[in-house]
């Protein structure tokens, strides 16, 4: 089995310049938890998921800074705060500096395998040669080809 064989073909992306209100719309409309980032040529630049977006809009709690006797003090802020000052920053300030990992569409289900389980991500995005996103592969996906590759045949 190929990832081309079982790999979800109609992808939903996001942009870089698409605000975090866009991108939640998005997801919640289209019932997914994450998506490829593409630049506006339609290259591939990173990855957003659920939790990326929650660890950015996690509330502020009360901080005190020390810097050699200068005291710098941060009040707490609600999540409705928070939420509100952020809607309109874009998908880019969320996008962290990481390696993104991707699979070709010509790669069997032991590397899909060996991939999500080194990395421990949901989903991993198929890409061509020319770096565009054709596809994704979620670890539910993965599960239901073992299931019906493999263990149906047992």
């Amino acid at each position: 089995m190929f990832v081309k064989d079982f790999m979800i073909k109609d992808v939903v992306c996001a942009h870089l310049d698409m605000t975090l209100k866009d991108l939640l719309k998005k997801m919640i409309d289209c019932k997914i938890g994450g998506m490829p980032v593409v630049d506006a040529n339609g290259t591939l630049v990173g990855m957003v998921s659920d939790g990326d977006i929650l660890r950015h809009l996690a509330p502020q709690k009360q901080s005190v800074y020390d810097f050699f006797t200068m005291i710098t003090y941060i009040p707490e802020k609600k999540l409705d705060t928070t939420v509100s000052e952020r809607m309109n920053e874009t998908v880019e300030t969320i996008l962290a500096n990481r390696k993104i990992i991707t699979l070709s569409p010509d790669d069997d289900l032991n590397e899909v395998v060996a991939t999500i389980s080194k990395h421990h991500f949901k989903k991993i995005p198929v890409i061509d040669e020319n770096e565009k996103v054709i596809g994704v592969i979620s670890r539910g996906d993965v599960l239901r080809m073992i299931y019906q590759g493999i263990i149906e045949n047992l």
